[in-house]
């Protein structure tokens, strides 16, 4: 059992994010999964995108959410929650994974020594090949474990059941890959 934050996407905490999070709780698993946009939610990514442009303090409202956690929570997330879930795990040594749901950045600085797996298609919009590669490379020489499920086809947010892209049998290997990389 572990604790998890995982954090929605740019389309806000959709019902989707409350589903996946409850596929996780039914492996045993504590989740947290707040609201840092307040109520807002968009079926499209222009807005949310625009919303999130419009508020840069949503990352210091993670981090003191994250802060209030156990040192050894999994930071988790959906393409935005995800670079958040990145951006805590590269300066929070004692977590106990990251994984990181359609979105990958390359890192900024060294490191932290927090193992990852990633969760994306073969080809996604959002994500540059490059960027995996490289935090792939640094993960590892900081000593910990990186993994890269790549499943095949193009979009984005696929563990969403309420979008378009949604792949029920890829978010099912998903949720056990997740189950088994953190326990």
């Amino acid at each position: 059992m572990a604790d998890v934050l995982l954090l929605h996407s740019a389309l806000g905490l959709r019902p989707g994010v409350h589903a996946f999070a409850d596929l996780l709780r039914e492996c045993g698993h504590e989740v947290t999964v707040p609201d840092y946009y307040e109520g807002h939610v968009f079926d499209e990514e222009a807005p949310g995108i625009a919303h999130r442009d419009a508020h840069p303090e949503y990352f210091e409202t993670v981090r003191e959410l994250a802060a209030a956690l156990p040192p050894v929570t999994v930071l988790a997330g959906f393409s935005l929650g995800a670079w958040f879930a990145q951006r805590l795990a590269a300066r929070r040594p004692r977590a106990r994974a990251a994984i990181l749901l359609h979105s990958v950045a390359a890192p900024r600085h060294d490191w932290s020594g927090v193992p990852v797996q990633v969760h994306r298609h073969a080809d996604d919009p959002w994500i540059a090949p490059s960027d995996v590669s490289l935090l792939g490379a640094a993960v590892e020489a900081s000593g910990a474990p990186f993994e890269d499920h790549v499943a095949p086809g193009h979009g984005h947010l696929f563990t969403d059941p309420d979008l378009p892209g949604y792949e029920a049998a890829v978010t099912a290997a998903t949720i056990e890959r997740i189950d088994a990389f953190i326990d």
